[in-house]
């Protein structure tokens, strides 16, 4: 089974070193790639990271018979020219075997709970604001409102602390996409707190 994906250096050929195809054999699927002589066999090993999800501490690239690891040494040094062909062998990334891939999945999950809460107070500020609740009773439910709301931002702040805590390794990229995607929904979600502790004030100015 042939699938073809092209990896593109725009300013190779700029730089007197154009690109090449070569075949990354992985089992049965084989991928042609673009690369150049000067690429490094690290540079290399991101392509196959992004082909076939192997991660680089996974990965065993092999040419000719001979198993290539030194990533700070360039192609053209190892002889790989246009159309040969490289082996890669190893395990697919699981994120259900990546220890900090899952912590990133718990804080999201964290993030979920936090959420609930926060959206339960938005439609209880849209009634005041509305005046769906007697006055009497605004002054009172806005400072009730206004405490629920800053323990969402302390909780927030402490699942972004939390992220920012866990090491990742050179090659973890899921692992970092995932806690990217988690830290812009927090984020997001802060902006939402932020607008509507803006929204509380404004009427806690007005029934107080």
């Amino acid at each position: 089974m042939w699938l073809f994906g092209r990896f593109m250096r725009p300013n190779a050929s700029k730089m007197g070193d154009p690109m090449y195809p070569i075949i990354l054999c992985h089992g049965p699927n084989k991928h042609e790639i673009l690369v150049w002589g000067a690429m490094t066999l690290g540079e290399l090993a991101n392509k196959i990271d992004e082909v076939t999800r192997i991660p680089h501490s996974n990965q065993k690239i092999i040419f000719k018979g001979r198993n290539l690891a030194d990533h700070d040494i360039t192609l053209a040094t190892y002889g790989i020219s246009s159309g040969t062909k490289v082996m890669v062998l190893g395990k697919k990334f699981d994120p259900e075997e990546d220890a900090n891939f899952q912590a990133v999945v718990q804080i999201d999950h964290s993030c979920t709970r936090v959420e609930r809460t926060l959206f339960d107070i938005i439609p209880q500020v849209d009634g005041i604001s509305g005046g769906y609740l007697e006055s009497r009773l605004c002054g009172e439910t806005l400072g009730r409102l206004r405490k629920q709301l800053l323990a969402v931002n302390e909780e927030f702040m402490r699942l972004l602390e939390q992220l920012d805590s866990i090491c990742f390794e050179e090659t973890q990229t899921p692992a970092r996409q995932k806690r990217k995607s988690v830290v812009k929904r927090i984020q997001q979600l802060m902006e939402k707190s932020d607008q509507l502790h803006e929204n509380i004030n404004q009427l806690r100015l007005k029934y107080n």
